[in-house]
């Protein structure tokens, strides 16, 4: 570390905001600063194990940390009402859930078409021209077969099953 400021005191609250599990305490904040990156969870570390306190006992925080808590709160309203044991009106979303709602999607999502996107490329010599037909076959039964080969770097070959002739 190459500097730390004098620490600042702040008065004793009888619930801390950083240290909500202690009560009626007083916080010193210092300031430090390195000569090379580290996490904030790292100053945490070395300054409790400096203090011989234990972790939950020490706070620290980048200053990007405290800018990015202070941006998250900025438009926070404050009631000055307590959250904790008061009353909550119900809240009732059955619009979200019942028939109607699910009829009113599945027909928005009919409307709209869900197929692919047809892209002319390199491989398309390699790509079959229309999907393979399925025909209901026996179990069991040798079905016979005749396959296209395609050479793309010279002619067109044809080839037959071999085992037509054999039995």
């Amino acid at each position: 570390m190459s500097s730390v400021s004098a620490g600042k005191r702040t008065p004793i609250q009888q619930n801390h905001s950083d240290f909500p599990e202690h009560k009626n305490i007083e916080m010193t904040v210092f300031d430090i600063a390195t000569d090379y990156p580290v996490t904030s969870h790292q100053v945490r570390d070395l300054v409790a194990v400096g203090l011989g306190k234990p972790l939950n006992e020490v706070k620290a925080m980048s200053l990007k940390e405290v800018e990015e808590l202070a941006i998250n709160h900025e438009h926070d309203e404050r009631t000055h009402k307590a959250v904790v044991g008061t009353f909550q009106e119900p809240s009732n979303n059955s619009e979200l859930v019942d028939e109607k709602h699910k009829m009113r999607f599945l027909q928005e999502l009919g409307k709209e078409k869900h197929q692919g996107t047809q892209f002319k490329g390199i491989n398309d010599e390699l790509l079959a021209d229309s999907m393979p037909k399925h025909v209901k076959e026996t179990p069991g039964k040798q079905v016979e077969t005749k396959t296209n080969f395609k050479n793309i770097f010279t002619k067109q070959v044809k080839v037959t099953d071999p085992m037509k002739g054999a039995k």
